[in-house]
């Protein structure tokens, strides 16, 4: 458990740090959330879509969160009473 903890507190900490980026220095995404192109080359129309890396960050985002409480809250089940682990 303790392994799963540090991993996805590590995504987490990474995600949460590259979205930051995204919204106040890239200005890839707005502060609601969504994504924000620059536009389009001149004399074409080809718009921009989120790319597989902010997608990755997005969900790594909401679910290393998750992971991080889900392995806390069961390794603090597991310890006995005195401490101890099973």
């Amino acid at each position: 458990m303790r392994w799963l903890r540090r991993i996805s507190g590590i995504v987490w900490i990474f995600s949460w740090h590259t979205i930051y980026l995204e919204i106040f220095r890239w200005h890839h995404m707005t502060k609601s959330l969504r994504f924000n192109p620059p536009p389009p080359p001149p004399g074409t129309d080809i718009r921009p879509k989120a790319g597989a890396p902010l997608i990755a960050v997005c969900l790594g985002s909401v679910a290393a969160p998750l992971v991080f409480l889900a392995a806390t809250m069961t390794e603090r089940i597991r310890v006995r009473p005195g401490g101890t682990p099973p």
